[in-house]
């Protein structure tokens, strides 16, 4: 396995940008970080860029104090029980950066993000990664709270969602999926799926989604094609990942009519998907999940669901003599291999943690994988901040991840080959 470089200075907590997004410019000179450096508190969170040829960091966005609260990071306690870890990721404040989301147009090196002010607004802004510039897009008022955001192929336009804010509240104390699901029927939720015009910061709302949205995509060629989630819903299997065209009805894309090749799942309510992303070709979609009834104990797989929804999903299980735990999964431009954080050896498999970033070189016609080893991640996953979230490079020669390994969180870099 190779060696992978340290990208971030070990003085400093950085991470990079959900994996929806790159973080790294179409150049490959300069790098988007979320980091403390900048701070007055531990846990603080601002934006800046690194240098990649001097090792540089300059700040873009600062922000004093922790990120504002926002989906997924909760103003929720730690827990005194163990198993509960997972559900807390930090100290958040009522205002700050929203760390979900910021999203990069590689090309023109603009960095769209959502802060939270104190009087309770959200505000939308752009900054370039190159000359430093920033300016107001659109304010956001307090009884909606926004996930991810995402840009289309023109780079003219952002999309978003606007979450009804009680959601937040409800995350807090969130206990199962099933009880987020009925917190969405028994107070009528809605969320607003929009986008705002980049040159002239105008806000149209699409439609509104009778669900919780957190995940939107923008088809990689087309504006009028949308792929959203559910979060937190029930059951996971089915009703998870959604597809939209422009004024046609909303599609499931993942449902029990719907064929699968190569695994066989008798409930899909026992599945567990997420992580939907789109295959750079728009021509399908890819995500993971894990089947729990499966014979010898669950099943993790990874699938791609073509954009004609009367075509089979492909799901293809990561084979059973590479360990595997909950992860992220990323394609390739052309879908033919998947980089991800799931896969451990010996250590991680101690740990039931994935600590290995890995290829999956994906035969989707014969309904099997190579799984590859790049490096060791060796992250702690302790929180949201510290989850690898791989990504590949704008040339796809490089895999960019974080880890706090050393005890430090940093983002490294490794060959997508050997």
């Amino acid at each position: 396995m190779h060696v992978p470089h340290p990208e971030s200075p070990r003085t400093a907590n950085c991470q990079l940008l959900y994996f929806t997004t790159s973080s790294l410019t179409a150049d490959g000179r300069l790098l988007a970080v979320i980091t403390n450096v900048w701070s007055s508190h531990p846990e603080g969170a601002s934006l800046g860029r690194i240098d990649r040829a001097t090792g540089g960091m300059e700040p873009l966005a600062v922000f004093p104090g922790p990120a504002m609260q926002s989906y997924p990071y909760f103003a929720r306690p730690r827990s005194a029980d163990p198993a509960e870890d997972h559900l807390y990721n930090g100290t958040v404040a009522t205002h700050g950066l929203n760390k979900s989301s910021p999203c990069l147009d590689p090309k023109s090196g603009n960095l769209f993000f959502v802060w939270g002010r104190e009087d309770g607004r959200g505000v939308l802004e752009c900054v370039n990664l190159r000359d430093g510039r920033r300016r107001t897009l659109l304010e956001i008022p307090p009884e909606r709270c926004v996930g991810y955001t995402h840009l289309d192929a023109a780079g003219e336009h952002v999309l978003l969602t606007l979450m009804d804010s009680r959601m937040l509240a409800f995350g807090e104390r969130r206990a199962h999926n099933r009880e987020m699901s009925e917190n969405h029927a028994k107070h009528g939720l809605v969320t607003q799926i929009a986008e705002v015009e980049i040159a002239t910061g105008r806000l149209s709302v699409l439609w509104e989604e009778p669900a919780w949205v957190t995940h939107v995509q923008y088809h990689p060629h087309r504006r009028d094609v949308v792929l959203f989630n559910h979060e937190w819903t029930w059951p996971l299997g089915t009703e998870r990942i959604w597809l939209k065209r422009d004024v046609e009805p909303r599609v499931q894309v993942r449902r029990p009519d719907r064929a699968i090749r190569f695994r066989v799942s008798p409930d899909l309510g026992a599945d567990d998907v997420a992580h939907e992303v789109w295959q750079e070709d728009g021509k399908g979609v890819i995500y993971h999940g894990v089947r729990w009834d499966a014979p010898g104990g669950p099943e993790q797989f990874v699938g791609r669901a073509p954009v004609d929804a009367n075509q089979p999903l492909q799901e293809i299980s990561i084979p059973r003599d590479r360990p595997s735990f909950y992860g992220h999964f990323i394609p390739s431009r052309a879908g033919d291999f998947v980089i991800t954080d799931a896969v451990a050896d010996e250590k991680g498999l101690a740990r039931r943690k994935g600590n290995l970033i890995s290829r999956l070189n994906m035969d989707w016609d014969h309904g099997r994988m190579e799984v590859v080893p790049l490096c060791a991640s060796n992250t702690s996953w302790h929180t949201q901040d510290n989850h690898p979230h791989p990504v590949p490079s704008p040339d796809e020669k490089e895999v960019f991840f974080t880890s706090d390994g050393d005890g430090v969180r940093r983002v490294y870099s490794v060959p997508a080959t050997f």
